[in-house]
């Protein structure tokens, strides 16, 4: 029984089908096939330019404390892990005010000029989102929105760095750390210039981000203390001036002389005018006692205010040599291979036929599989045998009368 009734489908049955149906399958291979090819001509071939950079302990990864030196005992350490350096390096590459900055730095116009004067598909796709806009409006489904010239020039920026993140890709090797940079345009010699232009924005923003700016916060507190220093040499010369100070010890040494005369002369005949004399000096002395406590007041502040002054300028003197040394030293970051562009384009032409060739096969059996359970009636007589369940006894070929 089972002999006479097989139950798995034959190859004579599949060649039957894709007989029968032959031109229907092969128009739909065919169709997904030529739009590929078609589309396949569309792109324009790109040259990409490759950079090659390497991570190293630099000593902008170190942290130097501000406070106290090699003799003093302050201890460098290095606060990040070597996969959080190489993280921070690609997210630094990759950042969007980067990108921008690189952008602004060639031009729109220059680095993307279908963005204003869109060619081929471009042009294409342009005027049909044009067209759409107009039908949705004559529809009143959708209103005109009027931009200010600046609003359009930031969306025309923002396409460009858009289509700059898409254009730029970065790999990064762990164990090796090394970091491959690339963009890819038309031009060679301006993908070449995208990168050179990125890598050099790239280091002016490891100085901004790595660099401790230790000499303006020095400066300030250095011109704070040398402020502060002036107003109490001031606060003294003018309090000497005030009380008509220029020497202490000379004074109470000249009131001290002549109240030593009038206390003699008192001693040899006795005067009210003496008398008077001797207590003007004493009130005289004790006034210059009193200028005295508070001219060494304002002197000791002085004194401290310059102490401090001469403090801050010698930190002044110590931030502007450790910046020097990091402007020299911030180089972690080296270029292995500059940024070169390839000799021969990137063509996707072969890229899209063969996604083509995959997507046409995959319509041809969906068409197919479609075909096979819409239809009605048997193409060979297994069929019959197993829709029915009955032997086929005889077969008669079939025949066009005309």
């Amino acid at each position: 029984m089972d002999s006479a009734h097989p139950q798995g489908i034959s190859r004579r049955e599949f060649l039957i089908f894709f007989y029968k149906y032959r031109a229907r399958l092969l128009f739909s291979f065919l169709l997904p096939l030529t739009l590929a090819i078609g589309i396949s001509f569309i792109p324009t071939p790109r040259y990409q330019a490759t950079g090659v950079l390497i991570v190293r302990l630099g000593s902008e990864y170190v942290y130097q404390p501000e406070t106290g030196t090699s003799q003093s005992g302050g201890n460098p350490s290095l606060p990040f892990e070597n996969e959080q350096i190489f993280k921070s390096e690609v997210a630094i590459l990759g950042s969007e005010d980067l990108h921008r900055q690189v952008v602004n730095a060639i031009g729109v116009d220059a680095l993307f000029p279908e963005l204003s004067h869109p060619q081929g598909f471009g042009l294409i796709m342009a005027a049909v989102h044009k067209l759409i806009d107009d039908e949705l409006k004559s529809l009143g489904l959708a209103h005109e929105v009027i931009r200010t010239p600046q609003e359009i020039e930031q969306r025309r920026l923002a396409k460009a760095v858009d289509m700059f993140d898409k254009r730029f890709g970065i790999s990064l090797e762990r164990e090796s750390a090394v970091i491959s940079v690339s963009f890819e345009h038309k031009d060679p010699a301006l993908a070449v210039k995208a990168l050179d232009t990125l890598l050099a924005l790239y280091y002016e923003k490891r100085k901004q981000i790595y660099m401790e700016p230790r000499a303006e916060l020095a400066e300030n507190q250095m011109e704070a203390t040398h402020s502060h220093a002036l107003a109490a040499q001031h606060a003294v010369e003018d309090y000497k001036l005030r009380h008509k100070i220029y020497s202490l010890d000379d004074q109470r040494k000249q009131l001290l002389a002549e109240r030593s005369e009038a206390m003699r002369q008192e001693q040899s005949f006795s005067s009210p005018d003496v008398e008077a004399k001797i207590a003007e000096y004493n009130r005289e002395l004790d006034q210059l006692d009193i200028q005295e406590r508070g001219f060494v007041s304002l002197q000791k502040e002085a004194d401290i205010a310059n102490e401090a002054y001469s403090i801050y300028s010698h930190r002044l003197d110590e931030a502007k040599a450790y910046e020097d040394l990091q402007h020299e030293r911030i180089g972690a970051v080296r270029i292995i291979q500059p940024p070169t562009a390839s000799p021969e384009p990137k063509r996707l032409q072969s890229l899209i036929i063969f996604a083509g060739i995959f997507l046409s096969l995959v319509f041809a059996l969906l068409v197919a599989a479609v075909t096979e359970f819409s239809r009605w009636g048997f193409l060979a007589p297994e069929q019959i045998e197993r829709g029915l369940g009955l032997p086929v006894l005889a077969v008669f070929p079939f025949s066009r009368r005309v």
